[in-house]
């Protein structure tokens, strides 16, 4: 009994929570602790995102298609290559750059490592990327080049990246159309994005290519990549030697600056880049030697041959590599190799590409005209 009286006491009985204050702006304004002065002295996160976009600022590239090295200023090649450093750190990192960007990647011929590379990249920029290739496209019905890549550009395609057999095609289809064009490989004439990751593959090795020796040795002749080096090489200010039967030399290369040097221990002496490049019998090269064997004996890049360029010489290839005909199979992988590193690169350099041309600062249209 006296239990329940005792229980039932008042001060005994649960204490009611005060009643809470209603919701207002007001109170919340005043709660808050961080002022806009004290916000800006916060670190801000330093995502991937921001360090693109604080390196490239307000720039552009000075062209709309990316067809020729020739097409670009010095500035254009050190704003590409101050990017690329930033998406490799990045390696496989998803950044929302492209998000809504159509790219569509046409290739008339074989490709492994440049269509890859570039489908990746517009996937890790979050782009929409879509691949037609000649065995599936209606050229197979008749259709021309120029109604395929109008079609394709109808879809809203911001970027068509083309790989043909005929050079001169992209430059040509580039003024018909709003889309921007990227130069993936037109016949025997220019790869540019490709000396473009070579060009950072050297700088990152040397830091500077001024002055330093460029030797290329193989099927020059038929080489689109030999297109590209040899002009980014020139614009780095580099001094560049070939080294190959005289078959495979060009008609007056000597007079864009390049060095023929057939002897190929000569042309290796003192040489800080070995750029090895394949004999491409598809374009019918292997009628320009009397065979493989007697020019792999020749002019395959072995051990031996290596050392006698500069102790901190690299070797390059473009791929695919035709071991132990351009480059000794022990090479492949050796210290000295940056055959794989020019294809991490190439992911890199061509991610800077892309999102040069897709998003442009200045707001300016491609000129084009209708055919």
């Amino acid at each position: 009994m006296n239990k329940k009286i005792k229980n039932s006491c008042p001060d005994r009985l649960p204490k009611i929570p005060p009643k809470r204050k209603r919701f207002s702006f007001q109170t919340l304004r005043k709660s808050v602790i961080f002022t806009k002065k004290s916000l800006k002295k916060l670190p801000m996160p330093n995502t991937t995102e921001q360090q693109l976009e604080k390196v490239r600022g307000k720039r552009d590239l000075s062209v709309f298609d990316f067809l020729s090295i020739d097409d670009l200023s010095i500035r254009d090649i050190e704003l590409i290559l101050e990017l690329a450093e930033i998406f490799k750190k990045a390696g496989t990192e998803e950044i929302e750059l492209l998000e809504g960007v159509t790219i569509i990647n046409a290739f008339y011929e074989n490709s492994t490592r440049t269509r890859l590379s570039f489908e990746l990249a517009g996937k890790h920029l979050e782009a929409t990327v879509a691949n037609i290739t000649a065995s599936t496209s209606s050229v197979k019905k008749g259709e021309s080049l120029l109604d395929t890549v109008e079609t394709l550009s109808a879809l809203q395609a911001k970027i068509i990246v083309m790989r043909t057999a005929e050079a001169g095609a992209q430059a040509f289809v580039a003024r018909h159309v709003p889309s921007s064009i990227v130069n993936a490989g037109d016949g025997w004439h220019e790869h540019p994005t490709q000396a473009m990751l070579d060009a950072k593959t050297m700088l990152d090795h040397h830091g500077s290519m001024k002055g330093k020796v460029l030797t290329i040795v193989g099927d020059i002749l038929h080489s689109r990549v030999f297109g590209s080096l040899f002009r980014i090489a020139k614009k780095l200010g580099a001094k560049v030697r070939v080294s190959c039967p005289r078959t495979f030399v060009p008609a007056e290369v000597e007079t864009l600056g390049v060095e023929v040097i057939t002897d190929l221990s000569k042309a290796l002496d003192g040489a800080h880049v070995v750029y090895a490049l394949r004999v491409q019998e598809e374009r019918g090269a292997g009628g320009f030697i009397p065979s493989l064997k007697d020019y792999s004996g020749a002019y395959a890049i072995t051990k031996e041959r290596l050392a006698i360029a500069r102790k901190d010489a690299i070797l390059m290839h473009p791929g695919p590599v035709i071991r132990d005909i351009d480059v000794a199979s022990d090479l492949v992988t050796h210290p000295q190799s940056r055959i794989l590193t020019q294809v991490e690169n190439g992911l890199a350099v061509r991610k800077a590409i892309i999102w040069l041309l897709a998003k442009r600062m200045d707001g300016k249209i491609k000129p084009f005209t209708l055919k």
